[in-house]
């Protein structure tokens, strides 16, 4: 396939993918990155780097319009961002030492799964406003070993976004919508330094120009549409497609 070609496939794939990620609050990287693995190209490496670089504009444009919209705790965003650096680095190293990857998408599968189920049984959970929990060292703790486990995860295949999502709204009982000025610029920063490394360590930038401009440009697009659809729809359509795309996901990955 020549790079016109694969530039138009994975152009369609980024733009589905990162819409519905940018809308659902996560797991852009789980829908895309098999996609562009099945249909633009094999080396995982390259198709990881490929899939970063959409996922990358995606959240940068998400998290633009989130800001203008939602207030958030600056202690609590620098602890899931610090730990999901951390974590994102650790899954990183273990991607390229150890790329025996099954048991990570089995628990990842699992995590899903169960998450999307629970949230089907909690009808008002993440739909309706209610008290936040309150932010202390518990809360703190709590934030930073979660966001450290799945943002181990987020290195090897990313697309982890949604789980964090699931723990605004759970544990700490915001919206969904609430939860995305958390959720997207955290993944904004920890896409920007991980795609930036994955870029200079494959060089797909300089294999593939012309795919690189197409997955940012598409990745810019579908996350203004997914994120700009989110308040237009309000949080029971976000909940719905949540739920969808955890389940489908989750069992699409313990299926193989």
């Amino acid at each position: 396939m020549n790079e016109l070609m694969m530039s138009l496939t994975a152009g369609v794939i980024a733009i589905f993918a990162t819409m519905t990620g940018s809308f659902s609050g996560g797991a852009t990287s789980l829908i895309m990155f098999p996609l562009i693995m099945m249909f633009v190209m094999s080396n995982y490496m390259d198709a990881l780097t490929v899939n970063k670089i959409a996922t990358m504009f995606m959240t940068i444009a998400a998290s633009r319009i989130h800001y203008k919209r939602l207030k958030i705790n600056v202690p609590l965003f620098v602890t899931f961002l610090i730990s999901g650096l951390i974590g994102t680095a650790i899954g990183t190293y273990i991607l390229q030492y150890y790329p025996n990857e099954d048991l990570f998408k089995q628990i990842l599968a699992a995590c899903l799964i169960g998450m999307g189920i629970y949230m089907f049984f909690s009808k008002d959970k993440g739909v309706r406003p209610r008290d936040h929990r309150k932010i202390n060292g518990k809360v703190f703790l709590a934030a930073f070993i979660f966001s450290l486990g799945i943002n181990v995860l987020n290195g090897i295949f990313g697309g982890t976004g949604l789980l964090m999502t699931l723990f605004f709204v759970l544990y700490l009982k915001t919206t969904y919508i609430e939860s995305m000025i958390y959720t997207m610029p955290v993944y904004a920063i920890i896409n920007i330094i991980q795609t930036t490394y994955l870029v200079q360590t494959t060089n797909v930038v300089l294999k593939y120009p012309l795919l690189a401009i197409t997955m940012a440009c598409c990745g810019l697009l579908g996350g203004i549409i997914g994120t700009k659809l989110q308040y237009l729809k309000g949080n029971a359509w976000v909940k719905r497609v949540s739920f969808v795309a955890m389940l489908a996901i989750g069992i699409k990955i313990f299926l193989g």
